[in-house]
């Protein structure tokens, strides 16, 4: 048998049951890498478990590997599908906050785990050379390392509320008030700031449009109270501020027409 056709032999085998000895000796292995995957769950959402309890977590985990396989030696990768699961369980009724709770702290998870992101910061003379080109030159938007998390719950003082000495308790968090954060990482360690709502909903436009053009006109569209230069200039003092140029942006000189 060649190596690839083993390897595939294997993995069917300790993810699929099925009769016979090979089974019940493959079984022991199946087991150990399930309650592997639930214990690498358990640590990337210990907030969620502690809100939901043991018994309806792991009902949790057993529907999110029915839908997600681990498919890298990484176990830490493993597990962003949770949210998606949440939202699509009956906890999106009971819990209707929990599913952006687990948004968070996957969030929170990958700043701790992912490999260090090699980001330049700007400086004055990058920021300076890029703002003079035309809002439809260039984009805008979170650093690599950094990532935007918004939610009509106060998902950030429900996730605080939960860190060794908080002295915010749940029952203090008025669940009406809706939070946005920036999880990203400040000095090795994770940190999960407090964003403003112009600022999430700017943060959102800049993912789903093209340049900073569009996403200035559709963030105005919704907040007609937004302020484009106090936004950049929170964001780039904060050092999350990413700029770069559109690439299907060209500038056509003089001697380029005919």
């Amino acid at each position: 048998m060649r190596l690839p056709d083993w390897e595939a032999h294997l993995i069917h085998a300790l993810t699929t049951a099925a009769p016979g000895d090979e089974a019940r000796g493959v079984a022991v292995y199946r087991n150990a890498r399930l309650v592997i995957l639930r214990n690498a769950l358990a640590a990337a959402y210990p907030v969620c478990r502690t809100l939901v309890g043991e018994d309806c977590f792991d009902a949790l985990v057993r529907d999110t590997l029915a839908v997600q396989t681990s498919t890298s030696p990484n176990l830490h990768r493993y597990g962003d599908a949770l949210p998606t699961v949440i939202a699509q369980s009956p906890l999106a009724d009971s819990v209707p906050y929990l599913a952006d709770v687990a948004r968070l702290e996957w969030c929170v998870h990958w700043a701790h785990y992912a490999p260090d992101a090699d980001v330049e910061a700007l400086n004055t003379g990058t920021l300076g050379d890029m703002l003079a080109r035309p809002a439809d030159a260039i984009r805008a938007g979170l650093v690599d390392s950094a990532r935007c998390v918004a939610s009509s719950w106060p998902v950030a003082s429900i996730w605080r509320a939960h860190q060794p000495g908080a002295d915010l308790s749940l029952n203090q968090i008025d669940l009406g008030v809706a939070e946005a954060a920036v999880v990203t990482v400040r000095g090795n360690h994770v940190a999960v700031l407090d964003l403003d709502a112009p600022t999430a909903v700017f943060l959102a436009a800049c993912e789903a449009t093209p340049s900073l053009q569009a996403a200035l006109e559709t963030t105005l569209a919704q907040r007609a109270d937004f302020d484009l230069t106090a936004c950049l200039a929170g964001l780039y003092r904060a050092g999350l501020l990413a700029l770069s140029a559109c690439p299907a942006f060209h500038i056509t000189h003089p001697g380029d027409m005919s």
